[in-house]
């Protein structure tokens, strides 16, 4: 997908820019890609991919460079800096972007979890005694 199409719409669609704003065209262009290869890991029954959804992920893959997010993903719980303290909240960031997660659901891998533990969960047969 036009990195240049995915601006235009996150520009006229969306109101929290900045990721995409901060980033350079080399970064943005690679942000693009990264999304649409998620994407296609994520959810590949839907081919092609909306710039809408695409343009979520995007920005969502941009606003996880930041460094706090880093932090938390290496599991820091607290990070002091000349009498300044920031504590992390406790869990993961999420892959997916909330906004494409509330339009296309669970994702492939999850849909097969759920299906492969009411299989699990299956009883044929036998009684009780």
């Amino acid at each position: 997908m036009d990195p240049q199409e995915v601006g235009v719409w996150i520009s006229e669609n969306m109101l929290d820019t900045e990721a995409w704003d901060r980033a350079t065209e080399q970064k943005q262009v690679v942000a693009v890609v990264q999304a649409e290869r998620n994407l296609a890991r994520w959810y590949p029954e839907i081919d092609p991919m909306a710039v809408s959804i695409v343009a979520s992920q995007t920005v969502w893959e941009l606003e996880g460079v930041d460094p706090a997010l880093k932090y938390q993903k290496h599991n820091v719980k607290t990070v002091s800096d000349n009498g300044e303290s920031i504590s992390y909240k406790e869990g993961e960031r999420p892959d997916v972007a909330p906004d494409v997660r509330s339009l296309l659901g669970p994702t492939a891998d999850e849909l097969a979890e759920e299906e492969a533990e009411a299989v699990a969960q299956l009883q044929y047969g036998g009684a009780l005694v």
